[in-house]
């Protein structure tokens, strides 16, 4: 291969790069990231993430280097994994991929993959289109050619490769977590709902050792009959802890003709995101009343 422009290719890979990265969330790998049962966990809070990275360095003495990236998705998932700028880089490594169930179990992998929009050579690894085939974490392993990987991340060959790449993952969709609310705290038994009341509807997000109700992204909260209901009022600014059980909740407060309520529904659902972008789900036991009651 002909040598190539040091500062012209690199600037052929910004661009490139940054037009298959658009709208991506950014990341750096922290080393160490190897081996699987040490892979660093990725953020992808808006369905796509970039990733900056290197296999062993990008000058000096070739050092022997894998790298392992683990991640969070919901079944059925379509996820495309990228390699771009492996090749034509500050140091050129021919990539391989290969992705990981959480037991360890190799998935997919791939080495060579036609051009694409971020690369200059098709020794870019790619896997397109996987369908994640339950919810939960995923692992993305990393290594150069010929190192092809077997069960539990393990390499097939010493031949040492390094160099720096960009690895982007995208079609991710966060599982929801699922969360307690309380629909009226301090009533007793079922909380009375009468759609045609013109007041306000406190439902408590209760925290617990998995989720801080405290963190929540206050403006994407809906509430209602489906939990789609666009009926938010406002938050109470301070924190409570509700239902005495140590951990601090957040009372908040719905219009109560926006949530959509009718004869027969038993349920509420709340749905929101953490301010990190992750979502999560309540779902509170009511009951619809017909008559309009003191109180709402």
């Amino acid at each position: 291969m002909k040598p190539l422009n040091y500062q012209t290719t690199l600037l052929s890979l910004i661009l490139l790069v940054s037009s298959s990265a658009q709208a991506a969330n950014e990341a750096t790998e922290l080393e160490i990231n190897h081996p699987l049962n040490r892979a660093q966990e990725i953020a992808i809070p808006g369905g796509n993430v970039a990733i900056t990275a290197v296999l062993g360095n990008a000058t000096g003495t070739v050092i022997d280097d894998l790298d392992y990236f683990v991640f969070s998705g919901t079944e059925g998932n379509i996820v495309t994994i990228d390699i771009d700028g492996g090749m034509g880089g500050i140091r050129s490594v021919d990539t391989i991929l290969a992705i990981f169930d959480s037991n360890g179990q190799k998935l997919r992998e791939n080495d060579d993959a036609p051009l694409d929009e971020g690369s200059v050579s098709r020794y870019d690894a790619r896997i397109e289109n996987f369908r994640l085939p339950a919810s939960g974490s995923y692992t993305v392993a990393v290594s150069n050619s010929p190192r092809f990987f077997s069960t539990d991340g393990i390499v097939t060959s010493t031949r040492i490769g390094n160099g720096d790449y960009k690895l982007l993952i995208s079609g991710v969709t966060l599982p929801i977590q699922q969360i307690n609310i309380d629909i009226k705290p301090g009533n007793d038994g079922l909380a009375p709902i009468n759609p045609r009341s013109k007041g306000k509807i406190p439902v408590a997000i209760l925290s617990s050792n998995e989720f801080n109700a405290m963190n929540a992204d206050t403006s994407s909260l809906t509430f209602g009959s489906t939990g789609k209901e666009v009926s938010l009022s406002h938050c109470n600014p301070e924190g409570k802890d509700i239902n005495n059980d140590g951990f601090v909740d957040l009372l908040c407060h719905f219009e109560n003709q926006q949530a959509g309520f009718v004869q027969g529904d038993l349920e509420a659902t709340l749905r929101g995101k953490l301010k990190g972008g992750s979502r999560f789900e309540g779902i509170g036991h009511l009951k619809v009343v017909g008559e309009k009651r003191s109180g709402f």
